[in-house]
């Protein structure tokens, strides 16, 4: 059975207006050129393929920070069945050898213009279920010429806006080249029987796969590859999305140990860098921290349990951190901002959900993507600003404070020289995220200490403390081969590489400390958690201690 049997019959015909339209189409598409051809393959054919896939191949769950998914059948192995299997799945077979024969890869070279192809299979099933998505990369791998995907979603079911799964194609950042913005300006649903498919280029084919929000169909697609018939070294030398991830250094402003500010002074208190342990803060520091933290850690009764926990496992977990009062406060506004915004409990939302009164949307889309408050501090204004002037208060004037520092060294006995880094953010649910990334990694070590928020009254707490609906924040050993192939679909990583998981909580702080090798991400918040992430997260720098152990 040839390509021309198996797809619909004008397809090929490059007298057609079919043929012209789609060429056009493709040309003058934006953000990049791109193009979806509709009734792609004979109807009956295509439903046979599909029922093949389900009857003849499991599915493997795979997940990792850039995405949920399942995968069933590697089209790059079906020769290597047995003859009986094969026989189970004539059309699969037909479809694959239809793709990637000499006829359609000459279709696809003539309609993107990216000079000839070889016949290199590359394609696999994917199957995304509810909460299933894939975070924004350019695919930009090795010899890569071309992206498509044919949808096997449900033909008598059909797939609306409201079932989510849209594949999200992002412009450049205006102010960044080759950078993609955080919000993607086209969008293609998985409609049954339509190809989607674009050139694949470095820093400009920037795509991902929306949120699947429906329980009552999978996303089910192929997806896969053209490729050249060489590697292309000068086309493909930059590889922005895979230079940008595995660059030591370049994502992060916080490399160097000197890039700090100090903790700010509060009158009557003093910093403690003394080698004198166990240690318990001043009656001036719980004095003045009694305004914001739960007084249970200030007394010191519990300190010594806690710098136990800590120098066993280099990181402990606070649960009701803050006061009651600041606690309730912090809890009021951020449920009626959700509110508002329309986001959780399996809600669609607005790319621009929360984007006022101080709060900026922050990127790029391959390496994360949510909001920061940046706004100035205020009580008389929306909900959004007010949040945001307390969260910024606490971390000002509570965590990156004189007598907070000390606290901190009482938890963990490690004396800090200053601040590196600090960020008011919200992970709105159904689209925000960090993704583990090389510019993290830091020359020295640090302290990170987040104070986060999340709503677990209106939904069962398990929904957040066993990581269904993401937000988690994940620590996990840099890959030391970065030379090899840096697949975008890579596999999950093994159970020595994963080091720690901080499920999101309400009014609770992490402590970590993070060596030079560790990277660290915020999963993607799904839409069914019952509202955003909010946290304070701070960098600290802990004092250099070398100088003290060549000494001894």
């Amino acid at each position: 059975m040839d390509a021309t049997h198996v797809m619909r019959q004008g397809i090929f015909d490059r007298n057609s207006d079919e043929y012209k339209n789609t060429k056009d189409a493709y040309g003058q598409s934006d953000p990049y050129p791109h193009c979806i051809i509709k009734d792609f393959c004979d109807d009956a054919i295509l439903r046979r393929v599909r029922e093949e896939i389900i009857e003849n191949f499991d599915a493997t769950y795979k997940e990792t920070d850039l995405f949920k998914m399942l995968q069933t059948v590697d089209l790059a192995n079906l020769n290597a069945l047995d003859d009986e299997k094969k026989k189970k799945i004539p059309n699969l077979l037909a479809l694959r050898d239809a793709i990637y024969s000499k006829e359609f890869r000459e279709f696809v070279s003539e309609i993107t213009g990216c000079g000839e192809l070889s016949d290199t299979t590359d394609c696999a099933c994917n199957i995304h279920p509810v909460g299933g998505h894939l975070l924004c990369h350019d695919d930009v791998i090795g010899d890569r010429r071309v992206s498509y995907i044919i949808y096997l979603t449900d033909p008598d079911k059909g797939w609306s806006e409201e079932d989510g799964g849209a594949l999200e194609l992002y412009p450049e950042d205006p102010e960044a080249p080759q950078v993609p913005y955080p919000i993607p300006t086209a969008t293609a649903l998985p409609i049954w029987n339509t190809m989607a498919m674009f050139k694949v280029q470095p820093g400009k084919s920037f795509h991902s796969i929306q949120e699947v929000m429906t329980n009552e169909k999978p996303r089910m697609s192929l997806q896969g590859w053209f490729h050249g018939p060489l590697p292309d070294k000068e086309e493909n030398a930059a590889l922005p999305t895979l230079q940008m991830l595995q660059s030591r250094g370049g994502g992060d402003k916080g490399n160097s140990v000197k890039d700090y500010n100090e903790f700010m002074p509060v009158p009557g208190t003093e910093r403690v860098v003394g080698d004198d342990e166990p240690y318990t803060i001043s009656a001036q520091d719980a004095e003045y921290l009694k305004q914001w933290i739960n007084p249970m850690y200030l007394d010191g009764r519990g300190t010594a349990k806690i710098q136990e926990k800590f120098a066993s496992d280099g990181s402990i977990h606070l649960i009701n951190i803050l006061n009651e009062e600041t606690a309730e406060k912090v809890q009021k506004d951020m449920l009626q901002i959700d509110a508002e915004d329309g986001v959780g409990h399996g809600k669609r939302p607005a790319y621009d959900a929360g984007m006022k009164d101080g709060w900026t949307l922050r990127g790029p889309a391959h390496m994360q993507r949510y909001l920061e408050f940046t706004g100035d501090a205020s009580t008389q204004e929306s909900t959004h600003r007010r949040l945001g002037s307390t969260m910024r208060e606490l971390c000002d004037k509570v965590i990156c404070s004189v007598p907070f520092a000390n606290l901190i060294r009482s938890f963990t006995t490690l004396t800090m020289d200053g601040v590196n880094r600090r960020e008011i953010r919200r992970f709105r649910p159904g689209l925000d995220y960090t993704v583990a990334h090389y510019g993290i990694l830091t020359k020295d070590p640090r302290l990170d200490v987040v104070l986060t928020f999340v709503d677990e009254a209106s939904m069962d707490e398990s929904s957040w403390a066993d990581g269904e609906c993401g937000g988690f924040e994940a620590y996990l050993l840099a890959d030391e081969e970065e030379d090899g192939p840096a697949e975008v679909y890579r596999q999950a990583q093994d159970d020595e590489s994963g080091v720690l998981n901080i499920s999101a909580a309400f009014n609770a702080i992490s402590i970590v400390l993070r060596d030079e090798g560790l990277m660290r991400f915020v999963k993607y918040v799904a839409s069914s958690a019952p509202g955003s992430r909010w946290d304070v997260s701070v960098e600290c720098v802990p004092q250099d201690d070398s100088d003290d152990d060549e000494e001894e």
